[in-house]
């Protein structure tokens, strides 16, 4: 009896040892571990990082068009609007603007056509620049009556929009009533060429 509680003690303190042993290579290696870890832990975020984008597809944004700029020189634009049941007038409309600094002059003329009319007319812009907003005067002359006309211009993408608010009638001429909303009118950017 006195042999096999000798032999249970025996057992016993060779377990507390080798658990001891188990435990302070533990704590050794958690030491080399926390002393390690600005070498390993970045290594092992990245793995983890590479394989979950293994399985996410990429998504490629388009890339976003800046407006065009008004720089100086000459800029040509083009209108055109088909007729529907809500605005059945046709209308052409060509621009040509020179830009100097803040300065714009140019002309304009076109050509409407509806149910009770038809008819073309032309005439000039002066106006001013400031940043992307070109604010004009219109002096045009349709069916042998003149007329001016303020007009607001803003940069798109593709050209220039005008921005139509309703008119109203002020020291002889047409300007907009800014108080309202507007419908954008958008004139797409062309080559000025000499048939223009």
């Amino acid at each position: 009896m006195k042999f096999y509680w000798k032999q249970i003690e025996n057992n016993s303190s060779k377990t507390i040892r080798i658990i001891r042993i188990i435990l302070l290579i533990l704590i050794i290696i958690g030491i080399g571990l926390l002393l390690t870890q600005k070498i390993w832990v970045p290594k092992l975020v990245d793995k983890i990082l590479s394989y979950e984008h293994r399985n996410i597809p990429i998504v490629v944004l388009p890339e976003i068009q800046p407006n065009i700029s008004l720089t100086d020189g000459r800029q040509c634009y083009t209108y055109n609007h088909e007729a529907t049941k809500d605005e059945p007038y046709k209308v052409n409309e060509f621009i040509d603007i020179t830009i100097s600094g803040t300065k714009v002059t140019g002309t304009k003329r076109g050509t409407q056509s509806g149910p009770d009319m038809t008819n073309g007319y032309n005439g000039t812009l002066v106006g001013t620049l400031d940043k992307d907003t070109i604010t004009s005067i219109f002096s045009y002359v349709i069916e042998g009556s003149s007329g001016k006309e303020k007009e607001i211009y803003k940069t798109s993408k593709t050209g220039i929009d005008k921005l139509r608010y309703q008119l109203i009638e002020k020291d002889k001429m047409l300007v907009p009533d800014t108080t309202k909303d507007f419908k954008i009118l958008s004139y797409a950017r062309v080559g000025c060429t000499a048939s223009n």
